[in-house]
């Protein structure tokens, strides 16, 4: 093992020819317990290290030995897997392609997958079959691969199913619904996915996957309705949920900048709550070392780069948008619930009549709770008349939480 880790070595030092050496000796040899070393440790590179790892593998594969990359294939790499195949297409698509069909078909995950990678650049009708029963796998790899090739081209069933997924109750199905227009890329069906985004039980997953399908900052120009929407679910899961590295595929810095420059109009008040929603969040990421400690330098970087932003907007800014908080109270309930969340970190006070407004008036009786849990905070909750509210519970457990608030 040990001989293992100081070849790898060699293969990511910044000695090319050596690295060249050794990574064709590997090839040439069918060296599957070197790879097999090489995909453990790559989870530990730097981007641009893989990146000269997959040169190498470029200048070592030839067409006396790009057979062998086969006996790779029982070990899968997002990181070397299209260099593997698009190798085997150069050098020999016409002895590959029974073989990729034999794995498509027969062949384990791992083999299935680096088969649907080499139909995303090569596509071959007689594999449609095994790619739509495998597009939507528990295994994320192959099901990626596999929607990615079927995207390739343009293919209709496995996009209806991906649909009737998205419209479906099962949100680990829809979240595979959600995954496969990730990777398919072609008309993903948006308003579909909207409509599974608002209705799922793990929004912030959901929600999390968007900008892969469209950019948010396009969205925030295209539909903001439904860009502020997606916005707030990831700030929620942002840092729990959802990895902090994705500020960068989230735009956090452009998006709040866009919000930032938008005009007053009829959504300013949920603009308010997202933009001090992020506030909140990138402070306490940023001045808690436990969230970022394990980071890499580039995300810390853009993390604070972010809250630099945020604070350059000023005081006043910020505390025009508390003044305007308020008004979401009357809007739905994920709505209200992210300005409920607004107003207890914020300490808004100022929120109190229009808090207890609300706690009359709508009709979910989590979203009742949640605002008594304000009012307890602020000592205001003698402004409510316990019977009145408590009668309008039947959920006996939440009955019993809004009890313990007065």
């Amino acid at each position: 093992m040990d001989n293992f880790k100081n070849e790898v070595k060699k293969i990511t030092s910044k000695d090319d020819k050596t690295a060249v050496e050794v990574i064709t000796k590997m090839i040439n040899d069918a060296d599957v317990e070197m790879f097999e070393e090489l995909v453990a440790q790559s989870e530990y590179l730097f981007p641009f290290v893989k990146e000269n790892v997959c040169k190498r593998f470029e200048k070592s594969i030839k067409g006396s030995n790009y057979l062998n990359l086969f006996k790779f294939f029982n070990c899968y790499s997002s990181d070397y897997d299209k260099i593997f195949v698009t190798a085997l297409k150069i050098f020999g698509q016409d002895k590959v392609k029974p073989k990729m069909l034999d794995l498509i078909k027969n062949g384990s995950p791992a083999q299935k997958t680096y088969a649907a990678r080499y139909y995303e650049i090569a596509p071959d009708l007689f594999a449609i079959k095994e790619l739509i029963e495998n597009a939507f796998s528990d295994d994320e790899n192959l099901a990626d691969a596999c929607a990615a090739a079927l995207g390739a081209v343009n293919e209709q069933k496995s996009y209806e199913i991906a649909v009737q997924k998205l419209n479906g109750n099962d949100d680990f199905e829809v979240l595979k619904g959600i995954n496969f227009f990730v990777s398919y890329i072609k008309n993903p069906p948006m308003e579909d996915i909207f409509n599974a985004l608002y209705k799922s039980g793990i929004a912030e997953n959901i929600a999390g996957k968007i900008p892969y399908i469209t950019s948010l900052s396009v969205l925030l120009q295209n539909d903001l309705p439904h860009a502020l929407s997606v916005f707030d679910f990831i700030l929620t899961g942002f840092g729990e949920i959802l990895p902090l590295s994705e500020v960068f595929n989230f735009e956090l810095y452009n998006v709040f900048g866009l919000l930032f420059e938008l005009p007053k109009n009829e959504l300013s008040s949920q603009i308010a709550v997202v933009m001090l929603k992020g506030l909140n969040k990138i402070q306490i990421i940023c001045e808690n070392d436990q969230y970022i400690f394990d980071e890499d330098k580039n995300t810390k970087a853009e993390l604070y780069e972010v809250q630099k932003l945020l604070n350059s907007f000023g005081e006043k800014y910020w505390n025009l948008q508390k003044q305007i908080v308020f008004q979401e109270l009357s809007q739905d309930k994920t709505r209200i619930l992210s300005a409920l969340t607004v107003i207890k970190d914020f300490d808004i006070r100022s929120a109190i009549p229009a808090v207890a407004d609300m706690i009359y008036e709508v009709q979910d009786e989590t979203v009742i709770c949640e605002g008594l849990s304000v009012l307890k905070k602020f000592d205001a909750i003698s402004c409510i008349n316990k019977e009145d509210v408590l009668s309008f519970f039947e959920n006996e457990t939440l009955k019993a939480l809004a009890e313990s608030y007065f």
